[in-house]
């Protein structure tokens, strides 16, 4: 058992290192890389001829897209605005209460 899984950890290794694909399936990382990447980083050889095959790796291309187009989107175009002291202070207390064990006083107070 261990001598299988001293093996099957070597072929892992040999695998990421030569980027071949034991699932059929090209390495996430790859692709998320070049999604990060951009136009700067060409696929590498035979990359395109798998994803005009696989669905599967294209729709994993797209979800990476989706994803890396939502972090680039910028900041929303209304202005962020900070919570009242009193979230603040809430917070604070949970946090409290969390390193002494201590049960913090959520009761919302009358404003005014």
């Amino acid at each position: 058992m261990l001598a299988t899984s001293a093996r099957r950890i070597q072929q892992v290794k040999r695998w990421h290192m030569s980027g071949a694909r034991l699932s059929g399936h090209l390495p996430p990382a790859d692709l998320a890389q070049h999604v990060l990447d951009g136009a700067r980083t060409p696929w590498p050889p035979g990359t395109l001829d798998h994803l005009g095959r696989c669905a599967s790796c294209r729709d994993r291309v797209r979800s990476f897209e989706r994803v890396d187009a939502a972090a680039r989107g910028g900041l929303p175009s209304e202005p962020l605005l900070s919570p009242p002291a009193r979230v603040w202070e809430a917070i604070l207390a949970e946090v409290r209460a969390e390193r002494t064990g201590l049960a913090p006083d959520t009761r919302r107070r009358p404003s005014g």
